[in-house]
């Protein structure tokens, strides 16, 4: 045949992936039924037509959930898998973005998902979907050790590596210390043809495209892959099949058929990047630059995977314990679901439920490691290491039921809190960027210019206001919001551990110009939940000082507002605020406690103050812009302890602080 009338082979693919906040809620309702309505009417599509043919891939958890909930799914895909219609893809069954998690877990991911398909479909995937089309040349090691073939990306990853567009057809043949794998150019992404063409224009246009490439057998990679699918793409889909059907040019083709039966157009090498609509080629760590909460999340990820993958290096001769050790790995592996790691307006790191879901992991897979590990109920341990990765030395304490990583060349603060038998990081809250907008009452967008951490130190001036706290426009009287501590000790014995920090300030904006010398000292116990801050403050000036000190917490002990939760005062749960919501703002003068309360979580956390305060107590809330509206989301409260201080040159003023969390008896 001429190059005119050979048939254009279509390589046609569906990517899935039902995020862990949608599949959470109810799957009758939202967004999850739009999940399992395409799936369902995508293989019915296939079933009406059997000349066409294409590659699924449906993320671990998806697999999962699809056969719980959608009637005759796994023998739907069984009929077409039998007819040769489709090819399933594999990939890290809970759909982790390889280049963020340790070489060790890949193939672990990689097999799991080989074994799910395996199991659920009798089926054994030749080739493996790159979650979010991140790559890093080392894949195609992971890959070849794990038999994959091959694996689509992308045609912005072929040009960048100076291949002409006009010769992208097929695949081409990647390596890594001789480690193979092949790699189709994703030529078009069904999406944008469906948002800006309709399914003829759609279809004369890769009529078009592929006719005027070099090749002598044409081909074109198609992929499917959206966030929230609609009946209308199902609409667009059916045409596009019967117009595939109806024109005589094109021939649809699997993946793996093509690659059995077609020769590489040759060898490549591709950068390490990401290239999907919303970038033009960043490589994917450069999120872990831009959002602290993202690296937080990432380090301790890695922090709990080298604890496991340690303990799975020791031969240990107890069954129990070896159980132990494969329970956490498989915690760690949900842990590490992309969903959580995201940058995007639909879901990811700015959805609470994301992060508690992934923090819920990796603690209850920590709490499991560190059982097997550890000998007697009562133990507490502390080290000196760059956790976040940043050049300099975090303190990181751990007890049995709790984790406390404190950074001192950040102010003193507390980075993550977590509360092990609730597996939850208390002090999960994302501070407000551009990327994810926040809007106050008054319709001013407000950002935060420093982190929401937890125990920020502030000295300000007179006349605070809580208008001024919610629009985040505190009056500081140094230039700096957080500066670096210094380490005065680090004492640590057997049951209890104490953090001694100290900092000089220079109070700039005062009318006399203070310097004020701090020390806090954080005290933890083993077989205790409490953590103490002990505060002195002392007049390095020949001159009286009169500032405002404020201590600021940034909680959030729940995904969402929807379930039981409230704040109350005096250890009484009976003695609700007039505004008891987490998500309300109020001023409470004269306050010596304050608890934050959830039912359905089953957690109650309290601050005792030993000298009154004046408390702001305010949330932390972004904006999900929707189709046609934008929805507050809520991301965490700030309680902001104040205290008016006169001190004499030379005079110390101090500060108490008891911070409580329990399980609490009522949770549903």
């Amino acid at each position: 045949m001429t190059k005119t009338e050979t048939k254009i082979k279509l390589l046609l693919g569906f990517h899935t992936h039902i995020p862990s906040q949608i599949a959470s809620k109810n799957s009758e309702n939202g967004n999850a039924k739009n999940y399992f309505d395409f799936i369902k009417n995508i293989l019915e599509l296939l079933h009406n037509s059997s000349n066409i043919k294409a590659a699924f891939h449906i993320s671990g958890t998806s697999i999962s959930l699809l056969d719980k909930k959608l009637d005759g799914f796994s023998n739907n895909i069984r009929t077409l898998l039998d007819r040769n219609q489709i090819e399933l893809l594999g990939g890290g069954i809970y759909e982790p973005v390889f280049s963020f998690i340790p070489k060790e877990d890949r193939q672990t991911q990689l097999m799991l998902m080989g074994r799910l398909l395996n199991h659920t479909f009798g089926y054994t995937p030749n080739g493996a979907w790159i979650t979010e089309l991140s790559w890093d040349p080392s894949f195609a090691i992971d890959f070849s050790k794990s038999r994959i073939h091959f694996t689509c990306l992308p045609k912005e990853y072929f040009i960048q590596s100076g291949i002409n567009e006009n010769d992208l057809s097929g695949y081409f043949v990647t390596e890594e210390e001789g480690r193979k794998v092949a790699v189709f150019p994703i030529l078009f992404e069904l999406n944008k043809l469906m948002q800006n063409l309709t399914p003829e224009s759609a279809v004369e246009n890769i009529t078009k495209t592929i006719k005027e490439t070099n090749s002598s057998s044409p081909s074109a990679s198609i992929f499917y892959k959206s966030n929230s699918p609609t009946k209308e793409d199902i609409n667009w889909i059916n045409k596009f099949f019967i117009l595939i059907n109806e024109s005589g040019v094109f021939e649809t083709v699997l993946f793996s058929d093509y690659f059995h039966n077609y020769k590489p157009k040759g060898r490549i090498y591709l950068p390490a990047a990401q290239y999907h609509s919303s970038n033009n080629g960043t490589y994917w760590k450069h999120s872990i630059l831009n959002n602290y909460e993202i690296n937080l999340l990432h380090k301790k990820m890695l922090r709990v995977s080298k604890k496991i993958n340690s303990a799975k290096e020791g031969k240990s001769r107890f069954k129990v314990i070896k159980e132990m050790i494969t329970q956490a790995h498989d915690l760690l592996l949900k842990g590490q679901c992309n969903d959580a790691y995201l940058c995007s307006d639909w879901s990811g790191i700015q959805i609470p439920q994301q992060r508690h879901n992934a923090y819920k992991n990796l603690i209850k897979a920590e709490n499991l490691i560190d059982s097997a590990s550890k000998q007697g109920s009562k133990w507490i341990q502390a080290y000196e290491i760059d956790y976040d990765c940043d050049g300099h030395d975090e303190i990181i304490v751990e007890t049995e039921t709790q984790n406390i990583y404190i950074s001192p060349g950040f102010g003193g603060t507390v980075l993550e809190h977590d509360y092990r038998p609730k597996n939850t990081n208390i002090t999960n809250v994302l501070s407000r960027k551009k990327e994810w907008h926040y809007t106050a009452e008054n319709g001013k967008t407000v950002f935060d210019y420093y982190q929401k951490l937890n125990l920020i130190d502030h000295f300000l001036d007179k006349g605070i206001s809580l208008e001024q706290c919610i629009s985040n426009n505190l009056p500081h009287l140094t230039k700096e919001v957080i500066k670096p501590y210094g380490i005065e000790k680090i004492k640590a014995k057997e049951e209890i551990c104490k953090i001694t920090l100290n900092s000089l300030f220079a109070l700039e904006n005062h009318n006399d110009k203070p310097s004020v010398q701090l020390e806090k000292q954080i005290s933890v116990r083993s077989g205790d939940s409490s953590v103490f801050y002990e505060y002195k403050l002392t007049n390095k000036s020949s001159k009286p000082a009169q500032f405002i000190f404020g201590i600021e917490f940034n909680f959030n002990i729940t995904p969402s507002l929807e379930n039981d939760c409230f704040v109350y005062t005096d250890g009484d749960k009976n003695k609700k605020f007039n505004l008891p919501s987490p998500a309300s703002a109020e001023t409470i003068k004269d306050l010596k406690q304050i608890s934050i309360f959830n039912k359905s979580e089953g957690l109650d956390l309290s601050l005792s103050f030993d000298k009154q305060c004046t408390l702001f107590r305010y949330p932390v809330e972004t904006v999900q812009k929707l189709t046609n509206t934008e929805e507050k989301i809520y991301q965490g409260t700030t309680f902001l302890a104040t205290w008016e201080i006169n001190i004499e040159p030379e005079a110390v003023w101090d500060i108490s602080i008891k911070q409580d969390i329990n399980a609490s008896s009522e949770e549903l």
